[in-house]
């Protein structure tokens, strides 16, 4: 029994580092559509150009009032940057 609770947190553990890599490649895609630097979304935001690059490495969770500051930065919803990537399809 206790292998299932190590196997659950294991799966928990993976499926948040999953969200965290998505708000992070969001947060880079809505950066760039702005033409933004990371420096200057740290300055617009009063964080830190590495905190940011940290976070859109999907190395660094965010807090919900942090997550709210970066989406208002970039004019996005805090759910878009919560959603999951959508696949591309292969073109063959």
């Amino acid at each position: 029994m206790a292998r299932r609770g190590t196997s659950r947190s294991r799966r928990d553990q993976r499926d948040q580092y999953d969200i965290v890599a998505a708000f992070g490649a969001n947060l880079k895609v809505a950066r760039l559509k702005m033409r933004l630097t990371q420096e200057q979304l740290a300055e617009a935001t009063g964080l830190l150009q590495q905190y940011i690059s940290l976070v859109e490495s999907g190395r660094q969770n965010v807090t919900l009032t942090t997550a709210q500051v970066l989406a208002m930065a970039v004019n996005r919803d805090v759910r878009a940057l919560l959603a999951r990537p959508r696949r591309r399809p292969i073109n063959g």
